[in-house]
């Protein structure tokens, strides 16, 4: 016989499952932490599908995994944008090296002496 409790706690179940497939499906939830989601609604399914005993702890224990995938989904994303952060350095960086050669490398067709020093260009006089 099923109780009500164990058949609010089955729906929670599936929908924490449901909704660690869109977060995958939508890459709000990275590869690398889907699969222990996965793994633990469906412990979490099967807890609550044949020990109705302890459906109230199971329900209680899912509260806890909502909470849990909440934080997984700010790592996740977190975890993005430092990737492209850092991608973006990487190529900023190449780009200053690629303008300080050039200012290095003499250009063909430019003066060969350059003025020692970079005073103030004197003024006719009058």
């Amino acid at each position: 016989m099923i109780d009500r409790i164990q058949i609010v706690t089955l729906t929670g179940s599936v929908a924490l499952l449901l909704l660690v497939l869109e977060l995958v499906r939508r890459r709000k939830l990275t590869e690398e932490y889907s699969l222990l989601w996965i793994l633990a609604s469906l412990g979490l399914l099967a807890v609550a599908l044949f020990y109705p005993p302890i459906v109230l702890v199971v329900f209680l224990i899912g509260v806890v995994f909502v909470v849990a995938l909440c934080f997984s989904v700010i790592v996740s994303r977190q975890r993005q944008q430092i990737e492209r952060l850092i991608e973006e350095t990487a190529i900023l960086a190449a780009e200053m090296r690629d303008v300080r050669a050039a200012r290095s490398t003499p250009t063909p067709g430019a003066r060969e002496s350059q003025p020692a020093s970079r005073s103030a260009p004197s003024r006719p006089a009058k």
